[in-house]
């Protein structure tokens, strides 16, 4: 095994940072080095290098496609999610900003939505489960769910649809009954019926290529992960976002999350209980 880690260096710090935010959009500040760091060592170890400028060169000149890059966006960021999370926002595009999406296109048959970020599908599914109890608000029209996260593996346990008791923490249990089944001991699995309509892949938010299909999204939801970008990757991010919502289109995000003043390209639009941002046809 190897010997005991020195402390991360502030040029190894710099470095990784670079890396991070080049290839994810991603950014630790100073005060954030240190957990940076311990959520390094683990992989360091596994792979028998001295230090952190060992991994380093390990990811300019390994990477071979993207299976360490899946392995190093996934050791640094939080996958904390689970179902039923903020819910307010779910319940505002159904209940107020639905009206508003069908009356951009009468003529339409589909609602397009885009989870950026998805982690492993708490959030999109419970989108699903909000498409599906309110059906009477969409009648006429398909509803549409895409869902990507950078994580490769995230996506694998996204449509395996099976679950633990922590990510249904926020549930009743007449809820967990009607949504899932339990097919082993300890382990949720999600309705068949709450599965359709969501197309699960992996993608990039800083580039819009990985995930813009052939037509634009009516609602985009990316909640809880432009926090770890930094001013310049925040920017792509909200600018990718604009290109791939059609005009009039909505974006959600984590409560802790604004981009008030940063993009021309959305205003505020105010719901009952949250707030978003509709994307402006300049």
């Amino acid at each position: 095994m190897n010997a005991q880690l020195a402390e991360m260096t502030q040029e190894e710090f710099q470095l990784l940072n670079e890396f991070l935010s080049e290839h994810f959009g991603l950014y630790f500040p100073e005060t954030k080095k240190g957990i940076l760091e311990s959520r390094l060592t683990r992989r360091i170890y596994a792979l028998n290098l001295r230090n952190y400028m060992d991994y380093y060169y390990f990811l300019q000149f390994n990477t071979n496609g993207s299976d360490e890059l899946s392995q190093f966006s996934s050791i640094v960021t939080n996958n904390e999610t689970y179902f039923f999370r903020e819910t307010h926002q779910f319940e505002a595009l159904f209940k107020e900003g639905i009206r508003n999406l069908k009356a951009l296109d009468p003529s339409g048959k589909s609602l397009r939505i885009l989870c950026a970020g998805c982690s492993t599908g708490e959030e999109p599914y419970t989108l699903n489960i909000f498409t599906k109890e309110y059906q009477f608000k969409t009648m006429g029209y398909s509803v549409e769910i895409d869902a990507f996260d950078l994580d490769i593996r995230c996506i694998e346990q996204a449509m395996s649809a099976e679950y633990s008791i922590r990510s249904l923490r926020s549930l009743s249990n007449d809820q967990i009954n009607r949504y899932f089944t339990r097919p082993r001991d300890g382990r949720y699995f999600l309705r068949t019926f709450y599965r359709s309509g969501i197309k699960f892949f992996s993608g990039n938010i800083l580039d819009v290529n990985s995930y813009m299909k052939s037509s634009r999204y009516d609602a985009l939801f990316c909640r809880n992960v432009l926090i770890y970008f930094n001013e310049l990757t925040l920017r792509k991010a909200i600018q990718n976002f604009a290109r791939c919502l059609r005009p009039g289109g909505l974006l959600f995000l984590g409560h802790s999350e604004s981009i008030i003043g940063i993009s021309r390209f959305f205003e505020t639009i105010r719901f009952s209980d949250c707030i978003a941002y509709r994307r402006v046809n300049l």
